[in-house]
């Protein structure tokens, strides 16, 4: 049977069959009658969006992770439900499959009541490529009324914190932007959607028990749920916590010496056959040997045919079958993981491993022979900062998060503070060449004055911008424990889909409070270092300058950054629809709208600065406490152009995910030699042309954990991934 997808193609499934799948660009239909079926009803008519995208998406996916068109022929066996599921008289008739034939696997599980299933198997067995296949296969036999597969990673569940469904509702509409969390609700309250859940051992030892407990009780017995874990955690978890009520259980079993033979030969053309020889020989001869017992493993047979797929390079497949050089399969996948860096960066650009496909941006200007040290350094640091973090979910807005506190501090207060300082040079020296000229002199004596007036401005009002910008960004990560998560709304009359929007009028107005109250605080501070700097020149009325600057200047702020922060949450719409959110689409999408807040402060900073000071001028009638308080317009104006740019600019850099990606993923990390300077150029390299990464939804992750392992070790790591 062969099915087509976005002009791939997809042999496999059965015998005798031809079925298109062809998903057209835009609307996502998919050629058989539930997709091109229109329905009025709302609910119905996001079912089938929904479908389009999860298929177009994971298809994509499993294009990448070279599924197609020879996939692993792992055979998947029900196990003894005594052991390790529920009662045999619970779980139904049994279940079996191979990952190469999946049709009447899937038509199985369709038909079970209820549609549960706990996929098991050992490190690297192929429990994730059995979820995506088994969610295409699903999406292919869909009709109407069928739930839609949706597969979503659990590494980022918090089972004591958030209810599943909740967890759930929140992941899907994180991924999947066009859906509100409403429409979401709606959906599993209609039973549209099917959780396929991904990697319960990537949850910490501890959670894991618990974490069965929640979903036995957020998706009772009755209700469909796929789940997938490492065979020993599960075994573990169980003993504490309850087993996933209702759901065979399925485990992978090692591949046969003949299956891995024949994989090997089918994965190679049919010119390069030979070179296969003499390991396939061994391991049908020795179905006992180290080769053989290493490549029954999923994963390093497939490391095997990419570490060895390039016959330029000086690597040769039969090598693994020498008893001296790999006496124990460890040896064997201690040296494919070792060897999967060098072998998919290779140092001709002629060599690239997929040739045949679009390349994404480089993310170097030239190959050369260090071209595989220096993917293997980054890809260390970025295995070595998931590692601490205790995840597997590579997010770019996470980047710095494993940098010392105080230097993360130091490094985005210095970037807003030299930003600020260049704005107040520039803004400077533009009205004092213009309007602070005494009459008589010349353009080259008022423009000299203006760079003097500037660079010194700039002096001074740098450092403590710089201190002022590297507290908040300290604050905020004290008081809110997390990184800044980027935007996943865009700010829009309505979105290209027609979306509407979807704030409320009291979210709104949540938005405005605290745009205001984090305006105040940060005019207040100003107004501070005003009544600071006075002190510091003797002036005996310091403490009333100051508490009048504290006062003026935090009610100018906090109106600006409440209105601006009220005027975006009203142009919130959801991200275009014609795709799953993506690492690159999000940043674009958080940068977009961190732009589009800068260019909506400038106006609205100089309209309610000049308003704002009349109105507070006409309020004092000139003075308080003594201290003469005027507006002239020209100045009110320059106070309105640093509040938005400088101001703005340095709230950008500190408090927004966008910001921490350019100062941290963007200049510092590559700076200190950590990561490349097209860091996302690299990581989509990385995943679309290298298969070293794979992606889920807005994230990346390491093809495998024993990967990420691997690159993680200590062989190069050091402080430098503090500081």
């Amino acid at each position: 049977m062969t099915t087509e997808a976005a002009g791939g193609q997809w042999p496999g499934f059965g015998p005798g069959t031809v079925i298109n799948l062809a998903v057209v660009k835009g609307d996502h239909n998919v050629q058989n009658n539930y997709f091109i079926t229109k329905d009025p009803d709302p609910v119905e008519s996001a079912t089938r969006h929904l479908a389009g995208l999860v298929w177009e998406q994971w298809h994509h996916e499993a294009e990448l992770r070279d599924l197609f068109p020879v996939p692993i022929p792992v055979l998947w066996r029900m196990t003894d439900g005594g052991n390790l599921g529920d009662h045999d008289h619970l779980t139904g008739a049994p279940m079996a499959g191979s990952a190469s034939d999946l049709d009447s696997f899937a038509r199985s599980f369709s038909q079970r009541q209820p549609q549960r299933l706990t996929i098991l198997g050992g490190a690297g067995s192929g429990k994730t490529t059995m979820a995506v296949l088994l969610v295409l296969e699903l999406l292919r036999q869909m009709k109407g009324g069928d739930r839609v597969p949706v597969l979503l990673p659990l590494a980022s569940w918090r089972p004591a914190e958030e209810h599943p469904k909740s967890w759930l509702i929140r992941q899907i509409v994180d991924t999947y932007p066009f859906l509100s969390a409403r429409t979401v609700r709606d959906l599993l309250n209609r039973r549209r959607i099917l959780p396929v859940l991904d990697g319960l051992d990537e949850l910490p030892d501890l959670d894991r028990p618990l974490a069965l407990r929640k979903l036995n009780s957020g998706y009772p017995a009755h209700e469909p749920l796929v789940l997938t874990c490492r065979t020993h955690d599960y075994a573990k978890a169980i003993k504490k916590g309850p087993v996933l009520r209702s759901a065979p259980v399925v485990e992978g079993r090692p591949l046969t010496a003949e299956a891995v033979a024949g994989y090997l030969l089918d994965h190679a053309t049919p010119q390069q056959r030979d070179r296969w020889r003499p390991l396939t020989d061994a391991v049908t001869r020795d179905p006992d040997g180290p080769a053989a017992q290493a490549l029954s493993v999923p994963l390093l047979l497939w490391l095997c045919g990419k570490v060895h797929e390039d016959p330029d390079q000086d690597r040769n497949p039969g090598d693994l079958a020498n008893r001296n050089a790999f006496p124990t399969p460890e040896k064997i996948e201690q040296h494919l993981l070792d060897s999967l860096v060098p072998a998919v960066y290779p140092s001709d650009p002629r060599d690239s491993p997929h040739p045949d496909r679009r390349a994404p941006r480089r993310w170097a200007r030239g190959h050369g022979p260090r071209e595989a040290e220096r993917a293997a350094r980054w890809l260390g640091h970025l295995a070595r900062h998931l590692t601490k973090r205790e995840q597997t979910d590579l997010k770019w807005w996470e980047l710095g998060t494993t940098m010392h506190p105080s230097a993360r501090m130091t490094v985005v207060g210095c970037a807003a503070g030299i930003c600020v300082g260049a704005v107040v040079f520039l803004v400077d020296t533009v009205f004092v060449t213009v309007f602070a000229a005494r009459p008589g002199w010349g353009f080259p004596a008022r423009l000299a004055k203006g760079l003097l007036v500037g660079l010194a401005d700039a002096l001074i009002n740098g450092p403590p911008a710089a201190l002022l910008f590297g507290l908040a960004h300290r604050a905020r990560r004290a008081f809110v424990g997390a990184a800044v998560e980027p935007s996943r709304m865009r700010i829009g009359i309505r979105g290209r889909s027609g979306a509407p929007r979807t704030r409320s009028v009291r979210d709104i107005l949540k938005q405005v409070r605290t745009g205001s109250l984090a305006g105040f605080a940060g005019g207040a501070g100003i107004g501070l270092l005003f009544g600071l700097w006075g002190k510091g020149v003797g002036d005996s009325r310091w403490f009333e300058i100051g508490l009048v600057a504290v006062m003026v200047f935090g009610a100018q702020f906090g109106l600006v950054f409440g209105l601006v922060s009220g005027l975006v949450a009203w142009l919130e719409t959801p991200i275009d629809t014609d795709s799953a959110v993506r690492p690159r689409g999000l940043l674009a999408t958080d940068r977009n709208n961190v732009l589009v807040q800068l260019l909506l402060l400038g106006p609205l900073a100089g309209v309610t600065v000049m308003v704002g000071s009349r109105l507070i001028v006409g309020f004092l009638g000139g003075s308080l406490w003594g201290v003469p308080v005027h507006a002239d317009p020209v100045w009110a104006i320059r106070f309105a152009l640093l509040t938005a740019l400088a101001g703005g600019l340095g709230a950008a850099l500190s408090m927004t995910a966008w910001g921490e990606w350019v100062v941290l993923a963007h200049v510092w990390l590559p700076l200190t030699g950590r990561l490349p300077w097209r860091a996302m150029a690299f990581l989509e390299d990385a995943h679309q042309e290298r298969g070293v990464l794979r992606q889920a939804g807005a994230v990346f992750q390491f093809r495998h954990a024993r990967l990420q392992e691997r690159l993680a070790r200590p062989a190069e790591a050091g402080a430098d991934d503090r500081s």
